[in-house]
């Protein structure tokens, strides 16, 4: 019997695990921006072997790409910016400002895909890409765009499927 998974609910974040084990404190990471949340998958790279004058492989050896999650943030403060982006914060409450030079490290984390229905998807130890993509027209919006990279864990997969309970 198949399993249709469908919507978001929300992404969480907590700190990294890369034992393989799903953090029990996780925390919504903001609000994501419609229709911006996608799980793909590279094809494979293919390396085939042929005998001469043949146009079917003697071998075709492959390897596998692993799915990659994307997604963009509405609501960025100078506290996401410095998480993800990467940068400083500097000040305190209101008055903190973020500041970039881009030398900064940005901490792997573990990632909660919430779907409405069917698989949530745990990524216990993820590299995170984010990147400023702002249209400041009257009509735009400033996003951060999310790029988020399942990394090997010491137990059990970089990326996994849960039915939702």
């Amino acid at each position: 019997m198949g399993l249709i998974t469908l919507g978001l609910s929300q992404i969480q974040v907590g700190d990294a695990a890369p034992n393989g084990t799903m953090p029990t404190t996780l925390a919504k990471i903001g609000k994501t921006y419609k229709d911006s949340a996608k799980i793909s998958q590279d094809a494979a790279d293919v390396t085939e072997h042929f005998e001469e004058g043949m146009s079917a492989p003697e071998v075709r050896k492959k390897q596998r790409k692993i799915p990659k999650l994307t997604f963009s943030i509405m609501d960025a403060d100078p506290t996401v910016l410095t998480n993800y982006v990467g940068g400083a914060l500097v000040g305190t409450g209101a008055t903190a400002k973020w500041t970039f030079d881009g030398n900064e490290v940005v901490a792997n984390k573990a990632i909660l895909v919430v779907t409405e229905q069917g698989l949530n998807f745990e990524i216990p130890n993820a590299d995170i890409e984010a990147v400023i993509n702002a249209d400041m027209s009257a009509k735009g919006i400033f996003l951060v765009d999310f790029t988020v990279t399942p990394l090997s864990v010491t137990s059990g997969k970089a990326i996994r499927g849960v039915p939702k309970s």
